[in-house]
């Protein structure tokens, strides 16, 4: 029998093997304790519990396992053993294999270029960082510059306090040896021991009795001082000047209040008496700049040119109520206490105030009258520039038309000149821009080779040149001399040019720029006026053209050729490179002979003319032109007359363009001319004043106030004459508002589509039982925006009923009610459509435009609609009539208020856009005409 091995000896197990190698039973009693049963063992969650394991698996199928043999368990726990090991392998080749996948996109990850911003990021920091740092800087630089001038107001009050210190030790050093000196001279009681106090008062009166001649003087200089101040207060203390009354009175009073004798006498002396003026010292100066901070403080607005919004104004008010509340404070204590003298601390304080003020006041001055006077010598000159350009033209009359007016101005302006800058400086200015004016306006006509002279006047229309004596019109316009010479379309002439430019007056040109400064001649209204015209032009060359005649063939081009010279040379100077080809190539006289002789090419000429076009038009004809040249298959003459359209085009952004370039000068003119042709209407009879006295009888009549202003009874008229609920006809306008018929026409159409549309909302807001005040934008905005000449009544409920759903019944009795608003309003832009119609025929055939005919009647008859017109009336009569600046800015404040009140709250932006245009006429209007109606006023009161 073999000995049983050690217990301690080691079992080699080959785990690498397929076979599973046999072992020596240990005894039972060994086996025993080291193979227990598998009931009594631990059983593990993990992965290779008992329940899960091969060993368990095999246990089940070993026949020995079932017999439970000893061996059978031992090879079962090696089973076992063997599959934790290798589940342990396993599973740390996965974790192996994840740390790897893991270590291998890292890498990858790393190794891939990964889109990076940082480079972004740090120019947006950079940038943010240079923009703070910017902005602390200019911060810090406001700080630096507030604190250096902080620094130097405190150490000139310093350097101040210190000089007034020292004076005020130097005076009462003075004091004291004056009273030293005074008692040494004075009699002085001899030393004795002192009386008892009742014995003290029964000394002789003998004993203090000086009878010193310097002593009375003293005295009598005193009681003098006394008089004098207790006069100056009493005679300044009479004017009553103090910051309330002065922010009382108006403007203009206070203007005449301080420029009175008295005033400036008695704030004299009191200045005097303050010690802020020498005895011997001018003293008028001074003293105006003194009042002059009473003007500043209580009016800035009337004061400054720019209503004390500037840094400087703004300065000069401040220092302007420091010394009225400094010298204002002054009189309290010289009225509170001793009359002799103001207290020395008020005194100074008021003197600072009083030097601070002036300079400041000096500093304003110059830079603002230096400014005043270039205007002015600027204007000095534009006016000498007309006369110069205006002085040859002795056919037109032009001359005789601007010398009387631009001779009184330049007299005003010399006059306002000399006081401003001196009689010696401001001719001396005068003649140094002048000449300098003549020379360049020399030198510019030795280039052009021609002058510029503006469009002659008519004695039907009075359409002068402009006031600015630039060329607002082109030259191929005819002059009055050539009105009644127009060529007939059967017998053309060199003068077509004239016959298709139609342009209003200078006279009218001028007016419009005054009310808009942007004004242009529209494309539309120009083809339409000259399309008759245009088309009797091609139907009468046609015929010629067809009928074989070849002379008159020959005088159709020859004219064709001199219009589009004429037009094409207006349009570039004489220093373009083109103007002499265009000269040479154009040539009437060699075109006339090429097609006598039958060696003229159109289409050489249309390509030819197309390519010069081409370089001179505006970038918007160039899809025209090219589209011109493109097209060669056309009818010959139609072909011409296409580029007669494209040349009148580019004369019209020609013209266009001289409007903008004049318009500055037209703005600070063109008051003048209208003055200078009305006048001479007057005189000569055209028309009177009869029509603007009786507007301005009705309009006072219809002013509810008792004693009107002249304000508010022309706010009135105004507002009647366009939002009057009667028919407008030019004899009701006044005569200097002729040339605004058409533009109150339009005005008044559109109030009334105001009206009616607001009437119509209102209408529905009440039927449907909503709040009146409630804001319908969208609805007024869609109807507003219908064209009342082609819509009807069921258009404009379908489009109500779109937002809103109402009942059949009420859709029919609005609809009714639709129905007898909408022709009022028609008839309104109908009458308006014939006035402007009117106009441009009467630019067309250069006479006066006549009162068109209208036959339907533009009034409201519904009583929700007149009460809406009387109501925007009412309120745009309020906004024009407001006399100050607070009062007009708190009615335009309330307007959204009002109109919501009056049931048309949609309206507040259109019912602006109607005041500002009427204010617009109004201000043009009285600057053009208010002589006259100072005239008419006076004659009324």
């Amino acid at each position: 029998m073999n000995p049983t091995p050690p217990a301690t000896e080691d079992i080699e197990m080959n785990t690498t093997g397929d076979e599973i190698p046999s072992y020596a039973e240990p005894p039972p009693h060994i086996a025993a304790r080291f193979y227990r049963r598998a009931s009594s063992r631990r059983r593990s969650s993990a992965n290779s519990s008992r329940r899960s394991s091969l060993s368990s698996l095999h246990s089940h199928s070993s026949a020995l396992s079932s017999h439970g043999g000893p061996h059978s368990t031992h090879v079962a726990q090696h089973l076992r053993r063997a599959s934790i090991i290798e589940s342990r392998k396993a599973r740390l080749a996965d974790r192996a294999a994840h740390a790897e996948q893991v270590r291998l996109r890292a890498a990858a990850a790393k190794a891939t270029q990964r889109a990076s911003y940082s480079e972004e990021k740090s120019l947006a920091a950079q940038a943010a960082r240079e923009k703070l740092l910017a902005e602390i800087a200019a911060r810090c630089e406001e700080e630096v510059k507030r604190a250096k001038k902080i620094a130097e107001e405190t150490k000139e009050k310093r350097a101040a306090e210190m000089a007034r210190l020292k004076e005020e030790m130097a005076e009462k050093y003075a004091e004291a040896d004056r009273r030293r000196t005074m008692y040494q001279q004075g009699a002085r009681r001899p030393r004795t021991a002192s009386l008892a106090a009742v014995e003290e008062k029964k000394v002789p009166p003998a004993v203090l009795k000086r009878s010193h001649r310097v002593y009375a003087a003293k005295i009598i200089q005193r009681s003098w001082r006394r008089y004098r101040t207790r006069k100056t207060l009493a005679e300044f203390c009479a004017l009553e000047l103090n910051f309330n009354r002065a922010k009382a009175l108006s403007f203009e009073e206070l203007t005449r209040f301080i420029s009175e004798q008295a005033t400036t006498t008695a704030t004299t002396s009191m200045l005097k008496h303050l010690t802020i003026l020498d005895a011997d010292q001018d003293s008028s100066g001074p003293v105006r700049v003194f009042l002059s901070g009473y003007l500043v403080l209580a009016h800035p607005i009337q004061a400054f040119s720019h209503g004390g919004n500037q840094p400087q104004e703004q300065e000069l008010l401040t220092k302007a109520a420091s010394l009225i509340e400094t010298f204002e404070a002054c009189i309290k204590e010289l009225l509170s206490g001793s009359p002799t003298a103001c207290f020395p601390a008020t005194t100074e304080a008021f003197s600072f105030a009083f030097n601070d003020f002036t300079s400041t006041f000096h500093a304003w001055k110059s830079q603002d009258l230096g400014v005043l006077v270039d205007i002015m010598v600027g204007s000095f000159v534009n006016l000498d520039l007309i006369l110069q350009a205006t002085k040859n033209d002795h056919d037109g009359h032009v001359a005789e038309d601007y010398l009387d007016a631009v001779r009184q101005e330049q007299i005003k302006l010399l006059a306002r000149l000399k006081r401003l800058a001196g009689p010696e400086e401001a001719l001396s200015r005068v003649r140094v821009a002048v000449r300098k004016a003549r020379k360049q306006r020399a030198a510019e006509k030795r280039q052009k080779g021609v002058e510029q002279v503006p469009r002659t006047s008519t004695p039907v229309n009075d359409s002068t040149g402009a006031a600015s004596g630039a060329l607002i019109t082109p030259p191929a316009t005819p002059r009055s001399s050539q009105r009644d010479q127009i060529p007939s379309v059967t017998a053309p002439t060199a003068s077509l040019s004239q016959m298709l430019t139609a342009l209003p007056s200078n006279r009218e040109i001028a007016h419009e720029i005054l009310i808009n400064g942007t004004y242009e001649v529209q494309q539309q209204p120009w083809t339409d006026a000259r399309k008759n015209l245009m088309d009797s032009l091609r139907t009468s060359m046609g015929d010629s053209m067809q009928s074989g005649n070849t002379e008159a063939a020959t005088r159709w081009i020859n004219s064709m050729a001199i219009l589009v010279r004429e037009k094409l040379m207006n349009l570039i100077t004489p220093r373009h490179p083109l103007y002499n080809r265009i000269d040479g190539l154009l040539d009437p006289t060699l075109i006339s002979q090429q097609f006598r002789n039958g060696m003229f090419s159109f289409d050489s000429f249309f390509e030819t003319i197309a390519g010069l076009v081409s370089q001179i038009c505006s970038p918007g004809r160039d899809e025209l032109v090219r589209a011109f040249a493109t097209n060669t298959g056309g009818d010959t003459i139609d072909r011409l007359f296409e580029l007669i359209n494209i040349v009148d085009l580019m004369t019209l952004d020609h013209i266009n363009f001289q409007f903008r370039l004049a318009s500055p000068q037209v703005l600070e003119h063109g008051h003048e001319h209208e003055i200078a042709a009305f006048e001479r209407d007057l005189q000569q009879g055209v028309h009177g004043l009869e029509q603007a006295k009786q507007w301005w009888a009705n309009a006072r009549s219809m002013t509810t106030t008792q004693n009107p202003s002249g304000n508010a009874i022309y706010a009135r008229g105004l507002s009647d004459l366009v939002l009057r609920n009667s028919h407008l006809d030019l004899s009701d306008l006044p005569e200097t508002l002729h040339l605004d018929y058409a533009r109150l026409l339009r005005l008044r159409a559109r109030a009334f589509q105001i009206v009616a549309v607001s009437s119509i909302l209102l209408t529905t807001k009440i039927r449907l039982r909503r709040n009146r005040e409630s804001l319908w934008t969208k609805d007024a905005t869609r109807l507003m925006s219908l064209d009342l000449l082609t819509v009807d009544a069921n258009r404009v409920v379908s489009l109500v009923e779109s937002s809103h759903m109402m009942p059949e019944s009420l859709r029919d009795g609005l609809s009714n009610f639709v129905g007898r608003v909408l022709p009022s309003a028609i008839a309104a832009g109908t009458n308006a459509n014939a006035a402007e119609q009117s106009r441009q025929e009467a630019a067309q055939s250069y006479s006066m435009a006549s009162p068109p005919e209208t036959t339907t009647a533009d009034v409201f008859t519904e009583q929700v609609a007149s009460f809406l017109l009387k109501s925007l009336r009412e309120h745009v009569f309020a906004r024009m009539a407001a006399s100050g600046t607070a009062e007009r800015v708190r009615i335009t404040t309330s307007s959204a208020e009002v109109l919501a009140r009056a049931g048309m709250p949609e309206f507040l932006e259109e019912v602006n856009r109607l005041v500002d245009s009427l204010d617009k006429i109004r201000t043009v209007d009285l600057k053009a005409h208010e002589r006259w109606y100072d005239q008419i006023a006076a004659a009324a009161a």
